[in-house]
């Protein structure tokens, strides 16, 4: 989630020379730290022209802390118009439209207020900020100097000093002022990570280690060189080590609000969001214009699939900030992974057309897409992909390797998903089969992973790099000093996904595969897309912008969990009713799925339906739920919604399922793969996107393509046609482990080999021609 640079902020209450009448005690609140009860007396106090102009100029004070950013707008134009020659008003509108994402209405207002006093110290911060910004570092230079010159004692310009010294590579600058605020405020944690940026760039990460070392056996209650530490640590992949040092810093430090926030953005950065949420939430009650810490609780609120939370704190910070594209973006996903994706999808286009949107804002539409049940067509992804590839640009060159056809191959894997992940169910097993003797694999991975299966991986793979950390310039250098040849994408447009990295050419051969893999990525620097005929039957090409790497049969192979337990009986034999059931993720539950649904129920009398899956663990969402079954006619009292549970329980839940029914237009993937481990067939729809094929594939794979229909009013024949027949659902569910078993689609040989011979056909494609000797 992206950082903005804000505009310096100084809460200083304005004081007139006599204060007299009622609003004294409002600034008395507002001066003692506590805007909530400053707010109420000073509207009273404007409303009844006390203090002149100061008074809604302190009430926009006390609101621009609280976080109210629009509320504080018309106090502060109250102020301006109240105090025409005052250079306070212009420049809090200014700070203002500055966290609001508007630069140029910033930056009219800071300009403003230093026409009415030149020597407006913070306006010239906020204006070098700006200038920092956008690029212009000398003028924001300038601009520094010239402010440092008229405060030499504010540390906050010895921090703004230090950085721009770093972005010009003048590290003795940059370390001298770094340790000038530190010299003052020990626990200040923004001086802290550039003294250690600039001792890393300077020296390298260990002697740097030594160094701050060094410093901090000098002065051993030094918040700041605990968070240098950390920084340090964390720049080496040492996470855990740099997570300890902020525990260190925090406890040093307990009131310095920015090392609390620092603390909880590690906690969150590790997986424990559980400790980090309420670190996080203090430091956004301290630093109410911080944007980027409520992107990152945000995140923690996602990953605790608290997604109904996550809405509403979005919501407020639009309030408070205006539509700015990363939190339309991160709220065009969170509308989504409730199922409400027309809404979702009007977001993520208000976050394309904002001017500021950007490639980001271009990628999160493509991840929201697919979802969409009548806009997320084939056609409609390649569009969308191909605008990302516009922005981005060109693909680079292909690299030089030897054009030998037969040698040994170097295969990057690029994902996040190395480890117990849908990825890693179906790849795994066909990686592993890969002959080692013709391939050696390079793993790129973008996320730490610590599990049985990541374990698997790193035995299978000659190489390992984390590069999560890294920009896509840095990783392109890795691939291209690794001698990568084939490039599979295994993150799409999905989290953590690297379009930009793949549009930088960094193998010759590029060719995606799995991993949010719904269509077309638009992107010339894919080569290929690893298909089968089911996914992309003939007729379809014209639906990618990459070539068709079709493999025989799947183009998955599922590694089937050693530890899951037994196929149950067929429970509608002693229930006496059917239970339909569905463990995708809310955002494939579309509308066209629930009316689906809702006839089926009607016409299987006494039928169940049990709905699955992490964010009906939220109460808010479940409630949000319930009123769009309703809204669909499915009876609140024959639908279960029940929230996430550890996976070998979510594959025991089986057990109480005769049929799944899966959600379109995006089919599930891996849920198709263990309800049938399960011995739970499913019936799905086929469309014409890649992610709408998923089920067709994995089922057909399985010799069960009679399970898959073409159109809605089919779907739902076909479900009310099987459930009828207990007897042959009962053999079905009876043979069908066996029968997954011994299908293509778990058999790692046969399908290593197939794998093998389309990764080298893909290589010779690119060979070219045999040159005559």
């Amino acid at each position: 989630m992206a950082r903005r640079a804000s505009p310096a902020c100084w809460w200083r209450p304005m004081r007139s020379a006599t204060e007299s009448g009622g609003w004294p005690a409002g600034l008395a609140a507002l001066a003692g730290g506590a805007p909530a009860a400053a707010v109420p007396l000073l509207e009273e106090a404007a409303a009844a022209g006390e203090g002149g102009g100061l008074a809604p100029l302190n009430l926009g004070l006390a609101l621009m802390q609280l976080g109210r950013l629009a509320e504080a707008v018309p106090a502060l134009e109250a102020a301006a118009r109240a105090l025409p020659g005052h250079a306070e008003p212009a420049f809090r509108l200014g700070t203002i439209a500055g966290l609001r994402g508007e630069a140029a209405q910033a930056e009219a207002h800071f300009h403003a207020a230093l026409a009415r006093d030149p020597r407006h110290v913070p306006a010239l911060a906020a204006l070098a900020a700006l200038e920092e910004e956008s690029g212009r570092i000398e003028a924001a230079v300038a601009r520094i100097t010239c402010a440092r010159l008229l405060d030499p004692a504010e540390p906050e310009l010895d921090v703004a000093a230090a950085r721009l010294a770093l972005r010009l590579d003048d590290l003795p600058t940059a370390i001298a002022r770094a340790e000038a605020v530190l010299a003052q405020r020990p626990a200040h944690a923004g001086a802290a990570r550039l003294l250690a940026r600039a001792l890393l760039r300077r020296d390298g990460a260990e002697a740097a280690l030594v160094d701050v070392a060094t410093r901090a056996a000098a002065d051993p209650t030094s918040a700041g060189l605990a968070v240098a530490a950390a920084e340090l640590h964390g720049a080496a992949g040492r996470y855990p080590t740099a997570l300890a040092e902020l525990r260190v810093a925090a406890m040093l430090a307990p009131d310095a609000a920015e090392i609390q926030a620092a603390l909880g953005l590690g906690l969150a950065d590790a997986g424990r969001g559980q400790e980090a949420e309420p670190l996080l939430r203090a430091a956004i009650a301290a630093r109410p214009g911080d944007l980027d810490l409520r992107n990152r609780l945000a995140t923690v609120l996602w990953k605790s699939h608290r997604v109904s939370a996550m809405l509403e704190m979005l919501e407020e910070a639009i309030r408070a900030f205006g539509p700015q594209p990363i939190l339309l973006m991160n709220q065009a996903l969170a509308l989504n992974a409730l199922g409400e994706q027309a809404a979702a999808l009007e977001v993520a286009e208000a976050a394309v057309a904002h001017p500021a949107g950007g490639t980001q804002a271009l990628m999160n539409r493509m991840a929201v897409l697919p979802y969409h049940p009548e806009r997320g067509h084939a056609a409609a992804l390649l569009a969308a992909g191909r605008a990302v590839a516009a922005r981005l640009g060109p693909a680079a060159a292909s690299p030089a390797r030897p054009r030998d056809p037969d040698r040994r191959l170097r295969v990057g894997l690029l994902s996040g998903g190395l480890g117990q992940h849908p990825v890693g169910w179906l790849t795994l097993a066909g990686l592993e089969a890969l002959p080692e003797a013709e391939f050696d694999l390079i793993a790129y991975s973008l996320k730490p992973r610590s599990d049985t299966m990541a374990g698997r991986f790193r035995a299978r793979c000659a190489v390992w790099r984390e590069v999560g950390a890294l920009d896509d310039a840095s990783v392109a250098a890795m691939m291209a000093v690794d001698g990568i040849d084939i490039l599979l994408d295994l993150g799409g447009y999905g989290d953590g996904g690297r379009p930009g990295l793949l549009q930088r050419k960094p193998a010759p051969v590029a060719i995606k595969w799995v991993g949010m893999q719904t269509g077309s990525m638009g992107l010339d620097g894919l080569d290929w897309m690893l298909t089968d005929h089911w996914e992309t039957p003939a007729g379809f090409d014209a639906f990618y912008a990459e070539r068709l790497l079709r493999l025989p049969e799947g183009y998955v192979c599922y590694l089937p969990p050693a530890a899951a337990p037994p196929v149950a009986p067929l429970p509608a034999l002693t229930r006496g009713h059917v239970t339909f059931g569905c463990f995708n993720n809310l955002a494939k539950v579309t509308p066209p799925s629930l009316r689906a649904w809702a006839r089926i129920l009607a016409a299987v009398p006494g039928a169940r339906l049990a709905l699955r899956t992490h964010a009906l663990g939220e109460a808010a969402t479940r409630d949000r739920v319930r009123a769009r079954l309703a809204a669909h006619g499915l009876p609140e009292d024959r639908v279960a919604l029940e929230g996430g549970v550890p996976h070998q329980a979510l594959l025991a839940a089986y057990g109480g399922i005769d049929i799944a029914l899966d959600p379109f237009p995006y089919a599930g993937g891996l849920t198709v793969c263990e309800a049938l481990w399960m011995g739970v067939p499913v019936v799905a729809l086929a469309g014409d996107s890649f992610c709408a094929r998923h089920a067709l594939s994995h089922l057909a794979n399985t010799g069960l393509p009679d399970w898959v229909a073409a159109t809605e009013a089919d779907y739902v024949a076909l479900a009310i046609e099987r459930a009828r027949d207990l007897p042959r659902l009962a053999a079905l569910r009876a043979g069908l482990r066996a029968r997954v078993a011994a299908a293509p689609l778990c058999d790692a040989p046969r399908f290593g080999r197939s794998l093998a011979a389309a990764l080298r056909h893909a290589w010779r494609e690119w060979c070219g021609p045999a040159t005559p000797v």
